[in-house]
């Protein structure tokens, strides 16, 4: 069954195998889990509870959770993952045409957070934006942080097809690792990164006051900077979009 316990642990494993973790890296405690990947305890220490009975991460008392060995993908997994994303790759369309979906998905989900989000669903968004802020030092962990933050306000609209659509689209087409100012000099700077914290913050704002227009539009200004830039570098030999499809 597909749900936001399951959906997390496929998360936990992917983080781990994309991260190469090995035997005693210390993923978190649960509360820091439950912000990096914007869903509840509840959730997160179901997820930790299914990984742990599989020997993959072991929990220590007052500690933290920590890695046991690398997750192995099953081929039920591997077929699963083919099938959802078959939609997104049989697409004969641009990376661009599918960031400006993506921009049109995200300012909406916005807007409806701003007013049907719950207490605990905006106390997530404004974890993830902080843990963002709290974390510029660390380039590794800011695309799984950006994706939590940007999570955290598509469950806010308390609609699981936003829930599911984000998921399978913006894993598919953001270029990884997004933040890296090592691979992409010209397009990550630190006035780039800074930028993205302050938008975060008045996209929360939007949303903890209820406005849904002004979060739309904090939401809009925040993706069309970036599709902006994005856009000026992908026609060049030295274009950031690492994981763009080539032309058949």
């Amino acid at each position: 069954m597909d749900t936001l316990a399951s959906r997390t642990i496929q998360a936990l494993k992917a983080f781990i195998v994309d991260n190469q973790l090995e035997n005693g890296h210390k993923l978190g405690s649960l509360n820091e889990l439950s912000q990096r990947f914007a869903v509840s305890r509840t959730v997160i220490r179901e997820a930790i509870s299914a990984l742990r009975a599989d020997g993959i991460v072991e929990a220590r008392h007052g500690v933290g959770v920590f890695v046991r060995e690398l997750p192995k993908l099953n081929e039920t997994d591997t077929a699963d993952a083919d099938l959802s994303f078959a939609p997104l790759h049989s697409l004969k369309t641009s990376f661009m045409d599918l960031l400006e979906l993506r921009m049109a998905f995200e300012v909406h989900a916005a807007g409806l957070a701003a007013t049907r989000r719950s207490w605990a669903q905006e106390s997530n968004i404004w974890n993830a934006a902080r843990q963002f802020e709290g974390s510029l030092e660390d380039e590794a962990a800011l695309d799984q942080l950006d994706f939590a933050f940007h999570r955290s306000i598509a469950e806010a609209t308390n609609n699981g097809a936003f829930i599911e659509f984000f998921n399978l689209m913006s894993r598919s087409i953001l270029p990884q690792p997004a933040f890296s100012k090592e691979l992409n000099p010209a397009l990550i700077t630190s006035d780039y990164i800074h930028n993205t914290v302050v938008e975060h913050r008045a996209i929360c704002e939007a949303i903890s006051k209820g406005n849904p227009e002004e979060a739309r539009e904090a939401m809009r200004a925040h993706l069309n900077r970036s599709h902006l830039r994005y856009r000026g570098f992908s026609d060049g030999a030295s274009s950031p979009l690492s994981n763009v499809a080539q032309e058949e």
